[in-house]
Parts: structure tokens; sequence; C-alpha cells
């Protein structure tokens, strides 16, 4: 073999190995993060175990949901959402069950059928942060709330502090709450007649609130994901205060 062969041949097995290690620290072990999808096709989401908390995001969904655990019958554990739904049970056999009111009698076996990577809140700047509740506003608008403003507060945040990231996160998931609340029409006249504000606010810990005719969603945003309410707890708890 000649040398010119040799190294060719070199660089390509190194090529390999150096592109498998890629894939490996991109997707991570493949019995802790993954995508699942239930044998009918009806439901799909990435679940990731690589750390605490345990992450999950649906299909179609932009929003990464946090989950919590708690011990189950048959050496198992359920997975809970932060409004203290059950979203999914794993077995200590790898057996993952998934709850949702798209199956029939709620819950299927979903199965890993592809690598994922692992889930985490896209970074964004102050500028990203404040275009994204600008854009909101006007997406509401359209969708029949035309005199709902959305702003943030975080004062004493510097523009290039990392918390703008959880935000800008925020935004995106109280934009999720209200863009699914307005498709009810009477959803849409109760938000259109008691609402006039929506301020997302940096704070030490979430919180959802009403203040006159202001809703008040207060973010841990040091905390990605688990700093800020999910979109369910946040329908839930809009539709409580108004």
């Amino acid at each position: 073999m000649s040398g010119r062969f040799r190294a060719i041949v070199g660089g390509a097995i190194l090529g390999l190995i150096v592109n498998h290690a890629a894939l490996a620290a991109e997707t991570g072990p493949p019995l802790r993060i993954g995508h699942y999808s239930t044998g009918n096709g009806l439901v799909g989401f990435v679940i990731d175990r690589m750390g605490t908390p345990i992450k999950l995001r649906f299909d179609g969904s932009d929003e990464i949901l946090a989950l919590t655990t708690e011990p189950a019958p048959y050496n198992s554990v359920t997975l809970k959402r932060d409004d203290g739904v059950s979203v999914l049970r794993i077995y200590e056999t790898g057996r993952i069950l998934i709850f949702s009111d798209k199956l029939s009698g709620g819950s299927a076996d979903a199965i890993r059928d592809q690598d994922a990577a692992p889930l985490a809140v896209k970074k964004a700047t102050k500028e990203q942060a404040e275009s994204a509740a600008d854009s909101l506003g006007r997406k509401l608008e359209r969708a029949g709330a035309p005199d709902l403003k959305v702003s943030l507060e975080a004062p004493g945040l510097a523009a290039e502090a990392a918390e703008w990231s959880g935000l800008a996160d925020a935004v995106a998931v109280t934009g999720i709450t209200l863009t699914e609340m307005l498709t009810s029409p009477i959803a849409r006249e109760v938000i259109a007649a008691k609402l006039r504000h929506v301020v997302i606010r940096a704070a030490d810990q979430s919180g959802i609130r009403l203040d006159g005719d202001r809703l008040i969603v207060e973010i841990d945003a040091g905390e990605a994901i688990t700093g800020r309410p999910s979109s369910t707890r946040l329908k839930s708890a809009i539709g409580d205060l108004l």
C-alpha cells in the first residue's frame, strides 16, 4: 500500500470516527434521549432524560415541558406537568406509556423511532425578546384581541444577559396559550373585554396574576423552562382569573 493511499484511507477512517463522536455528542445516549411515537402515529414527542428536570416536547409544538417524577406501581415512575397532570409513565424495563386525549382509552405505548438532540431553550438577545413580544401583540390582534399589548419588564437586566432567552421563551409559551384560547368565541369575548395588557416580568419565581386589566406573568428567567409556567398551567390560571 503506497504512503499516499494509506494516508487517504487513514483520513477517511478518522473522519468516520470524528463524525460518529460528533453525532453521539449531539444526540446523547439512546436510552436517555430520543424521539418516540405511538403505533397509530397520532402522538410523537422527544424526551430528554440527560439531566434534571426531565424535558419533553411534543411534535408540532415549540414548547418544552419540564416534568416532575412520582413513584408509580410496578417499579415505574409517573412524569407530570407543572399543573399536576400525568404525561408519561416509565417502567423499569424501559417501557414508556404516554397519556393523551388523542388516544383511544387515553394512553398507549410509545416506541423509540429516532435519535434526537437535547432539548434546550433557544438563545435570544434583549432585542430579539422584545421583538418577539411586539410580534405576539400583532398576532393576537389578528386572532381577535385587537387592543391587547404585550411587553417585557426586566429592570436592571443587562442587554447581553442570558436571562433574555428565558424571557423570549416565556413570550412564546404565553403566545401558545392565548392563541389557543382565542379560538374559543367565549374566551375571545372575555379576553377582549377584560384584558388590555400582558406583562411578562422577570422575578424571583414564577406566578400569574391579574392587576386591573393587566395580566402579569412572572418568571424566574435564570431558570430555563422551570422558571416559567407551562401553557396548560397558564391557560388554567387565566381562565380562573377572568
